[in-house]
């Protein structure tokens, strides 16, 4: 039996492939579709929940997201409980920009009043997407070696911060209509013709850089970063629904990196991300090389 489970949310960005070889316990979003109408995240396929987007965009009424309840997190907990996983590490998008981590700490809380023998730790990644993915990754890594739970937490707080996360967006049209951009500031991208690169930062999602011109310079700009700053190891490419640039990105980085495409996790995002960043949406992440010291 493994030493303990591990749950997260949805916004991790494995592949269904991966999330199914870990033994992960999902915590979906919802997806609201005005005050009647909602979804789990990940109910549909990204090309479905797309074309729903679309119809969605010509109308009224965009979607929202919401973050997972904390009574959806106690259900996950108690079903590894009952099945002798008393133990379990979870995982979560940044807590500065869902409260995701604040409702799995709630629930842990309840669970473990109800079960006194239980460990339930909540690790929050301080970014999100296919960030949060390496980590789940490498807690599916100490987990398989045996490792305690209180090692796994420790470990993954400290990889937080050598993870590093950046998009490229072609319009920040859908961050306007979810809420989370000015329109001025969708105007003037579009008027100069600029491609916003954003990153995580302490947490938050913050503003990298602007490439003015074609996507394809955004992605050589991404790119020249993980060459300066990659260590080893895996590298993730994920993307709204893009191949060309997922293709793209992929090729650019085993010429310049040196390494195999096995060495990338290619992953799309979720229907949440979607909801916010659009279909024409390319990130990369990476593991950076640790501070030399002085």
């Amino acid at each position: 039996m493994d030493s303990f489970a591990i749950v997260c949310d949805s916004s991790h960005d494995l592949p269904p492939y991966i999330s199914e070889k870990l033994r992960l316990t999902v915590v979906p979003y919802s997806i609201n579709f005005g005050v009647d109408s909602s979804i789990d995240d990940g109910v549909m396929s990204p090309e479905e929940f797309a074309e729903l987007l679309d119809r969605y965009e010509k109308g009224k009424g965009y979607p929202t997201t919401a973050a997972p309840a904390p009574s959806r997190f106690v259900e996950a907990f108690k079903a590894n409980v009952k099945k002798g996983l008393s133990r379990i590490l979870t995982v979560t998008v940044s807590g500065r920009l869902s409260k995701t981590y604040e409702s799995a700490v709630q629930a842990a809380d309840m669970v473990k009043e109800e079960y006194p023998d239980s460990e339930i730790e909540v690790v929050d990644s301080l970014s999100g997407s296919m960030a949060e993915g390496m980590l789940v990754l490498e807690a599916a890594r100490v987990r398989d070696l045996g490792r305690p739970l209180h090692e796994a937490k420790r470990l993954l707080e400290e990889m937080r911060g050598r993870v590093r996360l950046l998009a490229a967006l072609e319009t920040t049209k859908y961050l306007v209509k979810s809420g989370r951009a000015r329109s001025f500031q969708h105007m003037l991208s579009t008027a100069l013709r600029i491609k916003p690169v954003i990153t995580a930062r302490e947490g938050a999602i913050a503003l990298y850089s602007r490439v003015r011109g074609r996507m394809e310079r955004a992605v050589d700009h991404m790119v020249d970063e993980v060459q300066r700053t990659y260590k080893s190891g895996i590298v993730a490419v994920v993307e709204g629904i893009a191949p060309d640039l997922r293709e793209m990105i992929v090729h650019k980085l085993c010429q310049r990196l040196g390494i195999n495409r096995e060495q990338i996790v290619e992953a799309q995002m979720t229907s949440a991300l979607l909801v916010h960043l659009g279909r024409r949406t390319v990130g990369v992440v990476w593991e950076e090389e640790e501070p030399q010291p002085s």
